[in-house]
């Protein structure tokens, strides 16, 4: 099959980590996988620089902010002109709108609901709800959700059908060399946590710096290391005071999964959620998650199995958790970490895929 894969970009992010996974694990299959980026692909584009040999990679060629009619345009004929088999789009329907509107008859058009379906439609993405819930109905493009909890507010917003497709990674491949966790960590005691996410309003960072900053107050040996893009500068500019020696931000980073693999915890205060990739890389590598209990995250995580929930995003919950997970017998917590390596099996990257191209495989035979 042709399978195009198209987004904005191809930085650093969970929805770009999928597509890379995705895209690397059709092409391996022996598909002509194509991902293009919207926006040119800029040198520090994680993601983009991840995608294998095997894939082809294409550009709009767009190199301004903002959102301009052209480049509908400008995706409608790339893709009528594409021959593809299967176009994969991941959100952002205000982009690929026109397209799917007026190219249905001629390719298969699928979208990824990669977060809860009414909290992904926000400032433009509202704007053509309208459109959006038009084209799910009529059929002229097939939803694709995440969790059990992505599917069921798809079905509360749209009110139609979507295909469960949960999310999924290759293994990673750990780099057990010294890291910048290790360097955080300073004494033998001290307990080591990561957040690993743009900073933005749904990850909650304001929440998360709070919490730790009282902890350390408290006298608690602790470290909390952010690794993500500066997405939103109004909520960098909130946590920034909070940083030290024991609260750190170390930006945008490739090597995420070899630094959770020397951590003591995952943290993901968030407001809402899909169904998290780094929530996946860390059950991998057994780096215990102490999470919110939002979107796809409460059909993973079970509270004192593989990992801690809050009871919710609030800042007294979150803090609540930590300090559990901190006063937590080292023995109850080696079993957690052995429960989270065991319960990452259902989410490996070939199931994802071999649902991915059955549904493909089905629509094309309909």
């Amino acid at each position: 099959m042709r399978i195009l894969h198209i987004h904005p970009t191809m930085q650093g992010g969970g929805i770009e980590s999928m597509i890379c996974a995705l895209a690397n694990q059709m092409a391996s299959l022996g598909h002509d996988v194509t991902v293009c980026s919207i926006h040119k692909p800029k040198s520090e584009d994680v993601f983009w620089n991840k995608l294998s040999d095997k894939v082809k990679k294409d550009t709009i060629g767009k190199v301004k902010t903002g959102f301009s009619i052209v480049e509908i345009f400008k995706i409608r004929n790339y893709i009528k002109h594409g021959n593809f088999d299967i176009v994969q789009v991941h959100g952002y329907f205000y982009y690929h709108g026109l397209s799917i509107l007026t190219l249905q008859k001629s390719n298969h058009f699928f979208y990824t609901v990669h977060s809860d379906a009414f909290m992904e439609n926000n400032s433009r993405e509202k704007k053509v709800l309208l459109l959006k819930k038009m084209a799910f109905r009529l059929g002229f493009m097939h939803a694709i959700t995440i969790s059990p909890s992505s599917q069921q507010s798809f079905n509360n917003l749209y009110h139609c059908n979507s295909t469960l497709i949960p999310n999924g990674i290759a293994l990673p491949i750990i780099d057990n060399g010294k890291n910048i966790i290790d360097e955080c960590r300073i004494t033998e005691r001290t307990k080591v946590f990561i957040h690993p996410g743009r900073i933005s309003t749904p990850k909650n960072q304001i929440v998360l710096v709070k919490v730790f900053d009282r902890l350390i107050k408290e006298g608690n040996d602790v470290v909390l290391v952010i690794a993500g893009s500066r997405q939103m500068e109004d909520i960098y500019s909130r946590i920034e005071p909070y940083f030290s020696d024991r609260i750190c931000y170390i930006g945008e980073r490739n090597d995420i999964p070899s630094l959770m693999a020397k951590a003591d915890a995952f943290c993901l205060p968030s407001i809402w959620e899909g169904l998290p990739v780094t929530l996946l890389e860390a059950l991998a590598v057994g780096c215990i998650p102490i999470c919110s209990p939002v979107g796809g995250i409460v059909d993973v995580v079970k509270n004192g199995i593989n990992g801690f929930l809050s009871n919710s995003s609030s800042e007294n919950d979150y803090y609540l958790i930590v300090k559990e997970f901190i006063k937590f017998p080292s023995d109850k917590l080696l079993t957690i970490r052995n429960n989270c390596i065991e319960s990452f099996k259902p989410y490996h990257i070939s199931r994802t895929v071999d649902s991915y191209i059955k549904l493909y495989h089905q629509y094309i035979n309909n």
